[in-house]
């Protein structure tokens, strides 16, 4: 079991409202104890169980959504792109050297929506990260 997999175990616990006896339960019944000790195997068990009571991945979820205007979201990352470029003072040539390096096109706007808006979280976990901290007030 890997964090990643044991993360989703307890979105999904909490997603169904499963309480701790019900979780319990569930491990028990594929004769572990705690969720760490579940086998590849005995981890889709365990999902499957969570997805007959309603759970839904978020990535799951996010793939298989139906996107009504492409051409419209694609304009609002792009709008979202730009404000992020300004924010971070970066230029649209470092940005379409992301899309080189990471998907292989010359430019941001040949990508399609779901890279693009890879690009576009990319940038603002960079904004977040170099932003400067605001100034302390002493007292």
């Amino acid at each position: 079991m890997n964090r990643g997999q044991l993360a989703v175990i307890h979105i999904a616990k909490k997603q169904v409202g499963m309480t701790e006896e019900e979780y319990l339960d569930l491990l028990g019944s594929v004769r572990v104890e705690s969720a760490k000790d579940l086998t590849p195997k005995t981890f889709n068990i365990v999902m499957n169980h969570f997805e007959q009571l309603g759970f839904v991945s978020k990535s799951k979820s996010r793939s298989k959504r139906r996107v009504e205007n492409p051409a419209t979201e694609k304009e609002a990352l792009m709008g979202k792109l730009e404000a992020l470029i300004l924010a971070t003072g970066k230029s649209w040539a470092y940005v379409d050297g992301i899309a080189k390096k990471r998907f292989k096109v010359e430019s941001v706007r040949f990508l399609d929506t779901t890279a693009l808006y890879k690009v576009v979280q990319m940038m603002a976990v960079y904004q977040a990260r170099h932003q400067t901290p605001a100034k302390r007030r002493k007292g």
